[in-house]
């Protein structure tokens, strides 16, 4: 029995030998065979794959890199990534570009907590989240999946061109391995962190001569000369998001801002299409009146009546109209119509509301001075008449416009005021879009729709202190509706 046994090992040992030295011939044979250099290079990986090594990316070891932490909404990172462009650029070096977050806004913190912040922000082991059909149960590590998702910035602007003027690598990991990887910088030594002790901690000047004072809100100031002799290969930054936070004094730093401006232009096709046809029913470019009145949330909420208020004075001022006599608000007693505010506060919402303190005047019903709301064709037929009749469009985070209380000052003077909720049948199309993670993406595209149109007016309003006005006001605006019109404002033929 035992020696049996040994021979059925020295058999197997003698077998195993014998392939082993077929194979060996086989190969050799095959090195033998001319190889050109592309495919010397596929064999190479196919053969590194075969014996588990994962070839590392190539890089440029001199190559010296600008990177960032994003926070916030869209138009912050916005502003951020414009801040990054022009400071990369003064600097002379690469920068990160991290994907665009589409989802609640992760706030800001100190960079170290908002660096873990982000790196848990993963969908990374989730692929089968987002194959689970419709009407079935999430499971549990599912439940936040279509809460949020990325973009690249080209799926919004045209990067390529910003790519001639300054270089740039996408990054979707913000780990520090992920820099090794693909860098080939060494984390102990090759990443130089400007750590931001608060939410404004910073300002970069590029004029070391500059004597434009420190903003009050930032603690300390930082010089382009003082970062440009960091010699690690990554800088990397915390936030840099506010308007200024990077001052462009210098005539080519102005130069290259504006290039940025004129450049970061919301240009994907869905919102172009869907713009268009909107405009189109408003009467076309430039022949209406666009506003940005954000009303829904945060610091916008108080001061909401007093800029409705605002607006509603300098359309009187554009269009020439005189105001109802002794207006004042009366809530609707219409069933359909609903007020978006406490009953309690009814009397002092209102703009105008304060023009009602005479006891004669009280009881003065607005609907017996009041147009009815006339349709787009009604309006565009009288869109020469002016007036009362321009046609306006509003762009606003407030549901239900006609039925909220906040509007009806505007709505009771201009029959011809338009919003988004007048035109879902140009919204279902960006209403099926998803990502490629599943994800839809109308919740986050409908606003930019709206401030393309508003932005496609003759004029342009916007809210105090809101970066979705003011990104209208000094880049949207006048990219879409400047070339249509001479110094004086007339119209060019």
């Amino acid at each position: 029995m035992l020696m049996q046994t040994k021979r059925l090992i020295l058999s197997f040992i003698l077998l195993s030998n014998l392939i082993l030295i077929l194979f060996y011939h086989y190969a050799s044979s095959l090195s033998s065979r001319h190889i050109d250099d592309h495919d010397e290079a596929a064999y190479d990986s196919i053969t590194q794959r075969a014996k588990g090594i994962v070839p590392r990316p190539s890089f440029d070891p001199s190559e010296r890199y600008l990177a960032y932490l994003p926070h916030s909404g869209f138009h912050n990172q916005r502003i951020t990534l414009e801040n990054a462009l022009l400071l990369a650029k003064y600097l002379n070096r690469t920068l990160l570009v991290p994907p665009v977050f589409l989802g609640p806004a992760t706030e800001w913190r100190l960079f170290d907590i908002l660096h873990r912040r982000i790196l848990l922000q993963t969908k990374r082991g989730l692929d089968h989240c987002g194959k689970v059909p419709k009407g079935d149960p999430l499971p549990a590590e599912c439940l936040n999946y279509y809460s949020w998702t990325t973009v690249e910035w080209d799926f919004f602007y045209d990067m390529e061109k910003i790519a001639k003027e300054q270089p740039f690598k996408y990054r979707k990991d913000h780990s520090f391995a992920w820099m090794e990887t693909h860098l080939g910088v060494d984390r102990t030594k090759d990443i130089y962190k400007i750590n931001d002790g608060a939410h404004y901690d910073y300002q970069i000047y590029d004029d070391p001569n500059s004597v434009t004072p420190l903003s009050k809100r930032y603690l300390r100031r930082l010089n382009v000369q003082e970062l440009e002799a960091i010699p690690q290969r990554v800088l990397h930054m915390g936030s840099l998001f506010a308007t200024g936070r990077v001052l462009a004094e210098l005539p080519e730093s102005k130069i290259y801002q504006q290039f940025l401006r004129r450049t970061m232009i919301l240009s994907t096709p869905i919102l172009q299409k869907t713009s268009n046809a909107i405009v189109g029913k408003l009467g076309g470019l430039g022949n209406f009146v666009g506003l940005h009145l954000r009303v829904g949330d945060g610091m916008f909420v108080e001061p909401a009546p007093e800029n409705i208020e605002n607006m509603f004075q300098s359309l009187v001022n554009i269009t020439g109209i005189k105001p109802i006599p002794n207006y004042k608000i009366v809530p609707s007693s219409s069933p359909t119509e609903t007020i978006d505010i406490d009953s309690e506060d009814e009397a002092d919402a209102g703009p105008g509301s304060e023009e009602s303190e005479d006891p004669e005047e009280e009881g003065v019903d607005p609907e017996e001075e009041t147009s009815p709301r006339l349709d787009f064709d009604q309006c565009r037929a009288r869109k020469d008449i002016g007036g009362k009749f321009t046609i306006i469009y509003i762009a606003t985070d407030g549901v239900y416009p006609r039925r909220n209380i906040l509007f009806r000052k505007l709505f009771d003077h201009f029959p011809c005021i338009f919003t988004l909720d007048d035109f879902s049948e140009h919204l279902v199309e960006l209403k099926q879009m998803k990502n490629t993670d599943g994800v839809g993406l109308a919740k986050d595209l409908i606003p930019m729709v709206d401030a393309v149109v508003s932005a496609k007016g003759r004029y342009f309003m916007g809210t105090p202190k809101s970066t979705f006005s003011t990104y209208v006001q000094k880049q949207l605006h006048p990219a879409f509706v400047d070339s249509l019109f001479d110094a004086e404002g007339k119209p060019l033929v």
